[in-house]
């Protein structure tokens, strides 16, 4: 018989397992741990258990989100996944993973859920979950040449030391310009990147006469930079910012073939990357799920004013 509850740590090794079956790769101890036991604001997830195995898993990271300096609760839903042999297995007329998804949205408070699901994932929300349609993030990408960078660009130093040490300040998190944004304090900023057993991710930092003007936080994923979060503490750095990049990759050409990033298709950058000879095409689903009507977060907001980043991935 089939049970449909809340995860305990006792699933742990059921759900990496279910996880190597499912995608292919591994679901280290570190890395469950990380997700779903050290996360700032807490994660929560809903199994499906046939005996003693874990048949399917639906989980979400919990974030925080400002909009109009109102504090909103979100999950980021990430992990969803169905034993091959149990898919298209229904319970009460409902295939599992539905089930497993109603009781996520009924046990775990929040304001609404959004995640970077596959298309057919995205298309399951929409269909049988009360999702709200899903649009695709944009991907910019340039092969990195030899180009004109002047004399101006800022000086990029690649060191994590200036946010172990001496912290970055408040004001680089905070996007003034956005009425609805993730909260990305210095807390987020250590669990993601510093403490994730993912991967080994890089902070450039760019200085102008020795003064600290932004930072890239860059991961390097098959000869390719990818940035995945950026902040300016002015909108007139970012084009430096971009430019200095380039060449911090181009010094590098031996490992480094281009850049890739996200970014919203409404973002001041995106002028700045037509300019620099970036191109764009549709990437990966973004989808979206509102929970709690009255905290006034629609489709038409989310998707419009949601800047996301490459590192809002949980798989980045």
């Amino acid at each position: 018989m089939i049970e449909i509850r809340k995860y305990n740590n006792s699933d742990e090794e059921g759900i990496r397992e279910l996880f190597s079956k499912c995608f292919g790769k591994e679901m280290s101890r570190e890395e469950w741990a990380w997700k779903y036991k050290n996360s700032p604001w807490g994660s929560a997830a809903i199994v499906a258990v046939d005996g003693n195995n874990v048949i399917a898993h639906y989980g979400g990271i919990k974030m925080k989100f400002i909009f109009r300096d109102k504090l909103l609760n979100a999950y980021q839903f990430c992990d969803v996944m169905t034993h091959p042999e149990y898919r298209g297995f229904y319970v009460s007329k409902s295939p599992i993973i539905v089930k497993l998804g109603e009781m996520f949205y009924k046990e775990n408070e929040m304001d609404f859920a959004f995640g970077f699901p596959s298309v057919r994932h995205a298309r399951l929300q929409s269909l049988r979950l009360g999702g709200e349609g899903y649009r695709f993030v944009k991907l910019y990408k340039k092969v990195t040449t030899r180009g004109h960078f002047g004399s101006f660009f800022l000086k990029i130093e690649d060191d994590w030391n200036y946010f172990h040490n001496y912290g970055i300040q408040q004001e680089y998190f905070e996007r003034r310009e956005q009425v609805f944004k993730l909260i990305k304090n210095n807390t987020y900023i250590k669990w993601r990147y510093c403490q994730s057993p993912i991967k080994k991710y890089r902070l450039l930092v760019s200085k102008k006469y020795n003064i600290l003007k932004g930072f890239a936080v860059v991961s390097l994923n098959e000869r390719w930079l990818e940035i995945l979060d950026i902040f300016v503490k002015d909108i007139s750095s970012l084009k430096d910012l971009i430019v200095s990049i380039e060449k911090y990759t181009f010094d590098k050409s031996g490992m480094i073939e281009g850049i890739k990033a996200w970014f919203h298709p409404s973002e001041k950058i995106n002028s700045i990357l037509e300019k620099l000879g970036f191109e764009s095409e549709d990437n990966i689903p973004i989808a979206f799920k509102s929970v709690n009507k009255e905290c006034g977060i629609t489709s038409d907001v989310f998707y419009d004013n949601y800047y996301y980043r490459m590192g809002d991935y949980d798989a980045s």
